[in-house]
């Protein structure tokens, strides 16, 4: 159980650490809300690479990933952004949005950030936790 709770809290550190620093440096600033999304997004992406393993395509791993990140930053926007007015973020300039809250190129860069995240998650259990191969390449 220590182990188990050890191996996810150093995920969800990594997750949150990294989205902070990608924030920081494409926009100058950060919340620290996003950091806990981040954290969240990478213990989605361990519990997905271990359901890879049992045969998950990495493709449809990918897709639900991106989707997970989509729906949970437009629930954090509404919390956040339209109910306690934060204002963290507005997409609405951006096109293909949806209450400024998420918009269809931002799903993109999710996506390509969602296969960074598996290659970290997956680099850690083999050299941070020692659990298994590193699935690197795109198969499965």
């Amino acid at each position: 159980m220590c182990k188990c709770f050890l191996k996810y809290f150093t995920v969800f550190a990594v997750g949150a650490m990294a989205y902070g620093l990608i924030e920081i440096a494409a926009r100058g600033f950060t919340h620290i809300t996003m950091g806990f999304l981040g954290g969240i997004s990478m213990i989605v992406i361990s519990i997905l690479n271990d359901m890879r393993r049992k045969g998950l395509p990495l493709i449809t791993e990918l897709i639900i990933i991106t989707i997970f990140i989509t729906v949970c930053e437009f629930i954090a926007g509404i919390i956040l952004n339209v109910n306690l007015h934060l204002n963290i973020w507005d997409y609405s300039q951006i096109p293909m949005n949806i209450m400024g809250q998420i918009c269809v190129p931002f799903m993109f860069i999710w996506l390509i950030l969602s296969y960074v995240g598996i290659i970290v998650e997956e680099f850690m259990r083999a050299h941070l936790f020692f659990s298994g191969k590193a699935l690197y390449v795109m198969h499965k």
